[in-house]
């Protein structure tokens, strides 16, 4: 006989505590603190528990699903994936299932979802657009040209400038710099990460009397072609001192154009790579690697849209999210 699915009560019973502050613990809600959060979480793993998810639904009349919308046009990029596997980690274990919204016509409206989380998307967008005024609840990862926080549930964002200033500034206590050169995806709207890097590096280069030199290209790798663009700086007989890769793919996409090494000279030129985890952080070949951590960035949206659905607070919400500057031995 199939030995029956453990309850609530006894998940109570289990870790000592009462069914009110269980149940609390699992759905984010009341003062808890986080090692009786914690606590409960480690006793539902050892006893198999999991939430009754379609009766809780039915009960507080709301839905245990969280909607998340990735233009495709960014999906090819290293980032995403990681990202959304954090955001799905992080709600699971509040019993929140999470759904990927597509850029296709969609006959959902967002407000079936408990919240739906906006990653590096543009107010053209159909589904954005559509679902704006409905009454979604809806959090950005980075802003949106156009749309006003009033419009928002949350938002959370990296601080761009700082972030590659204080990278540049410290290649440059070092070693002087004079010819610098970034390689970066063309960007969406004023506020989209890539414009963010792009402004920071040529607010950087004008502050010193540098003339920053930027190529862009489309975030779709099949269309990636970086030789003619090259062979145009050869022939100004253009010689950089200073790279900066606006992603680990794209560097390595570069690097392996047979121009590259006649625009810089390897035993010289330094190099600075954003990546998105640890371990591209490690292994890639550069001096100074700025890691947005994308794994950490998506639970911690994912927390934030946690607070408001769980704890019904209503006011918006908003954070900056901190990544880490790695400066390789070598430099």
């Amino acid at each position: 006989m199939k030995r029956p699915s453990p309850t609530l009560h006894d998940l109570a019973a289990h870790v000592g505590l009462s069914v009110t502050t269980v149940s609390d613990a699992l759905r984010r809600r009341g003062r808890v603190a986080e090692a009786t959060r914690a606590k409960v979480l480690e006793g539902a793993a050892e006893l198999g528990y999991s939430p009754n998810r379609p009766a809780q639904s039915l009960r507080s009349g709301s839905s245990l699903n969280v909607g998340i919308y990735i233009p495709r046009r960014v999906l090819g990029m290293e980032f995403y994936m990681a990202f959304a596997m954090s955001v799905a980690d992080e709600l699971g274990q509040y019993g929140y299932d999470l759904t990927i919204i597509s850029d296709a016509k969609d006959p959902r409206r967002w407000t079936q979802f408990a919240a739906v989380i906006v990653v590096d998307a543009c107010l053209s967008d159909g589904p954005l657009r559509e679902n704006l005024d409905n009454g979604s609840t809806v959090f950005t990862a980075g802003r949106i040209e156009g749309l006003p926080t009033s419009r928002l549930a949350g938002l959370i964002e990296i601080d761009y400038w700082k972030m590659l200033t204080e990278a540049l500034d410290g290649l440059e206590q070092q070693r002087a710099v004079t010819s610098p050169f970034l390689i970066a995806f063309e960007p969406l709207d004023k506020y989209s990460w890539s414009q963010m890097l792009i402004s920071s590096f040529v607010n950087w280069c004008t502050v010193r009397g540098l003339e920053p030199d930027v190529l862009t290209v489309s975030p779709d790798p099949n269309s990636w072609s970086f030789s003619e663009d090259f062979s145009r700086r050869i022939i100004d007989r253009k010689s950089y001192d200073l790279i900066v890769h606006g992603g680990t793919l794209l560097s390595m996409a570069a690097r392996s154009q047979k121009l590259y090494t006649e625009l810089i000279d390897l035993e010289s030129a330094r190099t600075a790579v954003l990546t998105t985890n640890e371990i591209e952080t490690r292994l890639i070949d550069c001096d100074v690697a700025l890691n947005i951590r994308a794994k950490e960035f998506g639970a911690a949206i994912a927390r934030l849209c946690l607070d408001r659905v769980l704890k019904g607070e209503s006011e918006f919400t908003h954070e900056w999210f901190v990544p880490e500057i790695f400066i390789s031995e070598r430099s």
